[in-house]
């Protein structure tokens, strides 16, 4: 019994030890990633390869560039290395689930912040969409770094589906909850002037981080204005302000919807892409109250933003970076912008926001302080309203106080056109009960019996009468 016994433990041994390496072989090895030239793809002249300070090292030159890994395409797992970043470099950075130039994610020092303990700023990630690094787009993923000058420094990453954290010599610095670029997989690259070492990247090793995305708390807070009807993107000439009727877009212009991403973000860029000149987007949404009531509205912008409610220009601000004009937290988004009042009306209130950009990333967040008497928030939706019997506006109509002054109100497509003496044409949107609206806050009110017009704006009224 006893040699029975020894027999089938000595079979057990062998099975478990079978076993364990059949799983050993199924769990991708750490790869050591050479600092020869022929592993790499880098700009000649741009990188060295060499001895620094005992170890076998890559130098990588200023202006660079970005010095890829060749044949590799990494998805989850670990990314390990050690950097000592040039003191007069302003980033040392690493890519990864790199499409291409304009399609990746990085991680970054900020080699000027990087040994303060203090300094936000110290290390980021963000994604880099349409070639558009976000970094003022997501304020929420730099921290402190605790990096050290003149020593190598130890950089580890570990990435599991949608998460992602970063370790510093051994310190958890960032943790992501959710990676924001548009590439689950991807190659690695480096860029910045600085020495990097040791290279290791291990396949499908994550440490056990979930592969889901964590949790955004602000999905619990009904405040934040999170779905938009939104207008395509037009430019905008330097200098000039949309503050005029032919600078605000046309109710028939919503024909699109936008939500907010985490945290209330709508992200223009990842919709509309980078603008290298100076363009706008007009989002619009209805707040319907159930009686009249103000909050106030809490807004994140980057860059510009005029806002309107009810057609009346409520707000305007500029958080613009590169000409010192940048709002607190130093140029990134984030609800510490601005804020402004909004007295809303008993039902429906239009709140229109133009935004634009012509510097890295552009969005809006925008958070209605307090909800009470609030009924509904919604993307707006043109309402559609037939003109009846159009025929009894159309004609001239000469203003009461100056004969010289003449408008013709014509029909095309069953709309109502206003024509100038100069030839110009808008369109009037019908409201309803002989009202039409045109742009920022005109109104015109016909009166077919007594063939008239009147014409509204802030509070003045001037009158047109029908000729024969």
């Amino acid at each position: 019994m006893k040699k029975i016994i020894l027999i089938v433990a000595a079979l057990l041994a062998i099975l478990f030890e079978s076993y364990a390496q059949e799983k050993k072989s199924k769990t991708p090895g750490t790869q050591n990633i050479a600092l020869i030239a022929e592993k790499w793809v880098f700009q000649s002249g741009k990188v060295d390869f060499l001895k620094f300070k005992g170890r076998n090292a890559m130098k990588i030159s200023p202006a660079s560039g970005p010095i890829v890994i060749k044949d590799l395409i990494f998805t989850d797992g670990i990314i390990e290395y050690d950097v000592i970043p040039a003191k007069t470099e302003f980033a040392s950075a690493i890519y990864f689930h790199r499409k291409n130039e304009k399609e990746q994610e990085i991680v970054y020092l900020r080699v000027p912040k990087m040994t303060d303990p203090f300094a936000n700023e110290g290390i980021q990630y963000c994604p880099i969409l349409d070639g558009i690094n976000m970094w003022d787009m997501y304020p929420q993923y730099q921290t402190a770094a605790h990096a050290k000058t003149d020593e190598w420094n130890h950089i580890k990453l570990v990435i599991s589906g949608m998460q992602m954290q970063v370790f510093v010599n051994n310190s958890l610095r960032l943790t992501i909850p959710k990676l924001e670029g548009r590439e689950r997989s991807g190659s690695i690259a480096f860029d910045g002037d600085s020495y990097i070492s040791n290279i290791e990247i291990k396949p499908g090793q994550t440490e056990n981080l979930a592969q889901t995305e964590g949790a955004d708390l602000s999905r619990h807070e009904a405040n934040y204005i999170r779905n938009w009807s939104v207008a395509q993107p037009a430019l905008l000439a330097e200098g000039r302000e949309p503050t005029t009727v032919s600078d605000l877009p046309k109710d028939d212009s919503f024909v699109e919807k936008i939500a907010a991403e985490r945290y209330g973000l709508v992200n223009l860029t990842r919709r509309f892409g980078g603008s290298e000149k100076r363009r706008i987007v007009w989002l619009k949404a209805t707040i319907n109250a159930k009686e009249a009531t103000q909050t106030n509205l809490q807004l994140g912008f980057s860059d510009e933003i005029w806002l309107y409610l009810n057609d009346q220009i409520t707000y305007t601000d500029k958080n613009i970076f590169r000409q010192n004009m940048k709002k607190y937290p130093d140029g990134r988004i984030s609800l510490q912008n601005g804020s402004t009042k909004l007295k809303l009306k008993k039902g429906e209130n239009q709140l229109l926001i133009g935004v634009s950009n012509d510097f890295y990333g552009w969005g809006i967040i925008a958070r209605l302080e307090n909800l009470e008497g609030i009924a509904t928030i919604e993307p707006y939706e043109k309402k559609k309203q037939a003109i009846e019997n159009i025929e009894r506006y159309l004609g001239v109509y000469t203003a009461e106080i100056s004969p010289t002054v003449k408008l013709n109100f014509i029909q095309q497509d069953g709309k109502l056109i206003l024509q100038t003496s100069d030839q110009d044409t808008t369109h009037l949107d019908y409201v309803g009960n002989d009202l039409f609206k045109m742009g920022l806050g005109i109104e015109w009110q016909f009166n077919p019996h007594l063939k008239q017009v009147i014409r509204r704006e802030n509070g003045f009224e001037m009158k047109f009468v029908k000729e024969q």
